[in-house]
């Protein structure tokens, strides 16, 4: 879109219309909205609109150049900055920031950041995250500040502003590979060890862990979400560790389930595995597992113990401590919840693959009875009713004797009403009823004519 063939609509309907500047322009935005137009170079003229936003924004970049903020005016530059950051809440009030040049304007209060207050410096980097997201990369001097402010910050509110800022920043994979070099995982280690009692900050700082190891690509030609990955478990696990060492946050069932979330995000290689088997993890997740009975603590505990148990070693450790039991009692519990039935399937899957003990424990204690009532529960979710099949295969497929538990409860029935709804499951579904000794016929899925081969 040009811009002078923009002003000359805006300016055509405000005479055609008799509108005022403001009206005119949200109806000229609208319409070339709706033609698909690329307004992304075009500016408006803050001045002349009268909208809380364009106004609001107008009084920053003039409050910017004033010399010497007096308090008043101080409190003029935070009422301003409160009213772009809800503004920016919808999307149509993002669309117009852009539009405003709002992101230069807010950024570039960054270089009087010293001038604010504690509560002032919140404000403003709060507003600043309202900006962000859609593709916006921030560089250069401002990710200077905000790297430097995040490794000096001492006061909670700005730190859980800026935590939320470099969050949202990570959205992008050029964003998160520039804060991976920068040192990023140094720096939230840095934060997790000052700051183990205050429960906002480790939640935020978890968020922000597991935010730079999305594995997305949105703008770069690679991911490096893999090495990042390993960067973190070696600079992270043990801080993580160490938290859960403390009883007291033990207790905390959201700052512990947040824990076991980001500990699940990052521990991707063996030896995470068992470096946090060898430093007691097992049993602080145990413990907290025999505290909270609630279904988003027991559904991130099912998440890292899918990943410890990528390790036969520590695998069996799981097993041996006593988990098998805590894992039926919570599958029991929440069974008409649908993640974390998936959760679990995907659990079982992982402990009993290639271990006919685990398989057997688990089968002993019921557990063939509960994943049939939890296939009849979510009948209608095929990624559940997958995830399901594979678990009873894993169970069975080295313990062929243990088949007799499932087909007492009809399980044969369940599949293959699960092959006749879901074609995407189909594969799951026959192996399921191949290793349970059923009679089962696969299609094969690549055949040729056999012409044209040479011996």
């Amino acid at each position: 879109m040009d811009q002078k063939a923009f002003d000359e609509a805006v300016n055509d309907t405000m005479d055609l219309l008799d509108m005022n500047y403001s009206e005119a322009l949200k109806d000229t935005i609208s319409q070339f909205q709706q033609l698909g137009m690329d307004m992304g170079g075009i500016k408006i003229d803050i001045e002349k609109a009268t909208d809380p936003l364009p106004s609001a924004l107008f009084k920053l970049k003039t409050y910017y150049e004033t010399a010497i903020w007096e308090e008043s005016i101080k409190e003029e530059i935070v009422s301003n900055l409160s009213i772009v950051e809800n503004e920016c809440k919808t999307h149509e009030g993002r669309h117009l920031s852009k539009l405003s040049g709002a992101y230069n304007i807010v950024c570039g209060y960054l270089d009087r950041l010293a001038e604010l207050d504690v509560d002032q410096k919140a404000q403003l980097i709060k507003t600043f995250d309202s900006l962000l997201g859609g593709g916006q990369v921030v560089y250069g001097k401002a990710l200077d500040i905000m790297v430097e402010l995040l490794k000096n910050t001492k006061d909670e509110k700005v730190l859980l502003a800026q935590l939320s800022w470099f969050k949202t920043i990570s959205e992008l994979e050029d964003e998160r590979e520039e804060l991976r070099i920068i040192g990023i995982g140094d720096i939230m280690k840095n934060i997790l060890q000052s700051n183990s009692s205050n429960e906002a900050v480790i939640i935020a700082t978890c968020q922000l862990i597991r935010a730079q190891l999305r594995e997305d690509n949105c703008s770069g030609d690679f991911s490096n979400a893999g090495e990042r990955s390993r960067l973190f478990g070696c600079e992270l696990m043990l801080p993580l560790l160490q938290l859960l060492k403390d009883d007291k946050i033990i207790e905390l069932e959201e700052v512990t389930s947040e824990i076991f979330f980001t500990l699940a995000t990052i521990i991707v290689r063996f030896e995470f595995c068992r470096k946090f088997n060898e430093c007691g993890g097992l049993l602080r997740l145990k413990l907290a597992m025999d505290r909270h009975c609630t279904m988003r603590l027991n559904c991130q505990a099912f998440k890292l113990l899918k990943s410890l148990a990528g390790d036969d070693i520590v695998k069996d450790d799981i097993r041996k401590v006593g988990f098998c039991p805590l894992i039926l009692s919570a599958l029991q519990r929440h069974i008409n919840n649908k993640q974390l039935c998936i959760d679990a399937m995907k659990l079982l899957t992982a402990l009993t693959l290639r271990s006919p003990q685990n398989s057997a424990e688990l089968t002993q204690l019921g557990i063939a009875e509960l994943i049939v009532q939890a296939m009849k529960v979510h009948s209608n979710d095929d990624k559940h009713q997958k995830h399901a099949c594979t678990a009873v295969r894993n169970i069975v497929s080295r313990n062929r004797e243990l088949a007799s538990e499932f087909l007492a409860h009809n399980i044969e029935s369940i599949i293959e009403k699960i092959i006749s709804q879901y074609k995407n499951c189909e594969f799951e579904a026959k192996s399921a009823l191949r290793d349970l000794g059923l009679d089962v016929s696969f299609v094969e899925q690549w055949t040729g004519t056999g012409q044209n081969l040479s011996s």
